[in-house]
């Protein structure tokens, strides 16, 4: 029963992983605006200077003067290269006790992908008694994590591939008032699909039940006849002879796959202020600040689980066979599953203060609810199959961002941004290889160039240097993984934006005003 459970957790952990990009703590991607990669996504609910603030802060979008239709894309190269540090199995009172796991180091487990964004924004009204209105589309990946490790290698058992995408549709409405206070709200209408495949010890899985069946053959073999003397001499061969047909841990392998998806809804809240509007001061200049919260979504991931390299429990040339050779086969069988995946509310404070005209300052916390993610049940379609808890107990993570702009020219704002994202895995014990993620030190740079007057070309470049994350990970079918990653991500984004109609009329100073002209 416990090699069913360990089977039943590793699948779980399906419901939870996609590519080990550039997330932001475990799973969550911030990889959501190429203006705010250049920044270190500092600022991100208070920046709203283009279409992306639907994702960080939706009220932004009441600042923005014209309809945008903004395109853009992330290719995330993630790294994640294991050193194997003494895995074994850890199987007290078995002769299989403190043997090494087999198997190389995988190989880079990091799996190159493009998260694609897509912003459209329109000016509804402006009106300088009743407020200004805005509506917005979205379109993001807010979670997802790939990561993809060779055949046979040392960590098999706990991880082979993995792939969560999450899709979002974000239909937004922002209201302005008292021309600095902008509040705005979205749903988040959200799929989820996850894959995960891993390889699984039937020879290991069967020891319990040939254990009774060497267990009870001298009493068979002495019902049947079989004179005292030869009695030892064939159950040994009958040992010798499954071990050699490889039912022992580690000598027959096996592979499962398990995929599912579902929709669920969400929503998030923004509100803006901006002060400082029209100062004329030397030193500062217009300023906001800003907060999002974006809402918990709960899944339930309903899918199907498919089983290869089954072995029936037979060994050639033994003097007495398994009574029941396809009893791996009778639980391990292609079967409906569901599983409860329980994303994270996050919660954005930011702000961003122009000064000496010609720069800004933006600085951003971001905390994000990992703790509701402890647990995750797992239910198969065969009722003889109970139900299995695979535990996560994540611990509740932040994110500190500070960015800088300069805008020397009108058509040009070059940005440089520093962040520290803290990872929501506790220990080494609860590492899994499926998300080799720690506390990361993010670098980022980048710039605009306004190409006309109705479109902007968005560049932006990040390098993610990540603690050594340590793996000591004991699972339920005793395969202690033990070891660490070397791991860090790059990041290269590009976006277009486009815009229409004509700005409405404005105070002298509001905006990105260098010298007397606007941005």
């Amino acid at each position: 029963m416990n090699s069913l459970l360990q089977f039943r957790r590793l699948a779980g952990v399906l419901i939870l992983l996609i590519p080990f990009a550039a997330q932001a703590g475990s799973f969550s991607l911030n990889e959501q605006s190429v203006s705010g990669l250049g920044t270190a996504f500092a600022g991100g609910a208070a920046q709203a200077e283009d279409a992306s603030t639907l994702f960080f802060n939706p009220a932004g979008i009441a600042r923005l003067e014209q309809g945008e239709l903004q395109l853009a894309g992330h290719l995330v190269i993630p790294s994640a290269n294991f050193n194997n540090e003494g895995s074994r199995y850890v199987l007290p009172g078995t002769p299989f006790d403190g043997l090494p796991l087999s198997g190389g180091d995988g190989g880079d487990g990091g799996a190159t992908r493009v998260i694609p964004n897509v912003y459209l924004t329109q000016p509804i009204f402006r009106h300088t008694r009743h407020g200004d209105l805005s509506l917005g589309l979205a379109l993001s990946a807010p979670f997802g994590l790939e990561t993809n490790y060779e055949p046979g290698w040392v960590g098999r058992y706990q991880a082979l591939r993995t792939r969560l995408r999450t899709f979002d549709i974000q239909p937004t409405v922002a209201y302005r008032f008292l021309d600095c206070i902008s509040l705005g709200a979205g749903l988040n209408i959200q799929h989820a699909s996850a894959r995960l495949t891993q390889a699984i010890d039937f020879g290991l899985i069967a020891q319990p039940a040939l254990g009774q069946f060497f267990a009870g053959l001298p009493a068979a073999l002495a019902a049947q006849g079989v004179p005292p003397a030869l009695i030892g001499p064939t159950i040994a061969a009958t040992q010798q002879a499954y071990a050699d047909a490889g039912f022992v841990p580690g000598g027959v392998d096996g592979v499962s796959e398990v995929e599912g998806g579902d929709w669920s809804v969400g929503y998030n809240l923004g509100a803006l202020f901006e002060y400082r509007k029209g100062s004329s001061d030397s030193l500062l200049q217009e300023g906001r600040f800003g907060v999002n919260y974006r809402s918990k979504i709960d899944h339930t991931i309903e899918g199907s689980g498919e089983f290869r390299g089954v072995p029936t429990i037979t060994a050639p040339g033994a003097p007495v066979q398994f009574p029941i050779p396809t009893a791996l086969q009778d639980v391990f069988f292609d079967q409906a599953a569901s599983a409860q995946l329980n994303l994270p509310d996050i919660l954005r404070f930011s702000i961003y203060q122009r000064f000496a005209r010609q720069f800004a300052i933006m600085g951003d916390i971001t905390w994000t609810h990992w703790r509701r993610l402890q647990t995750v049940p797992i239910v198969f379609q065969n009722p003889a199959t109970p139900t299995s808890v695979l535990e996560i107990n994540y611990d509740d993570s932040f994110r500190y961002a500070l960015g800088l702009e300069w805008y020397p020219t009108p058509c040009l704002t070059l940005r440089l941004g520093f962040s520290y994202d803290e990872t929501p895995i506790k220990s080494a014990e609860f590492r899994n290889p499926r998300i080799p993620d720690n506390n990361r030190y993010f670098l980022g740079t980048g710039f605009k160039w306004s190409v006309t007057h109705f479109m902007d070309l968005d560049v932006g470049y990040a390098h993610l240097f990540v603690n050594q994350p340590d793996v000591d990970l004991l699972d339920d079918q005793g395969h202690s993984l033990r070891g660490n990653f070397d791991a860090s991500v790059d990041i290269v984004s590009a976006a277009l934006t486009f815009r229409w109609g004509g700005p409405r009329e404005i105070a002298p100073s509001a905006g990105k005003d260098v010298a007397g002209y606007r941005k």
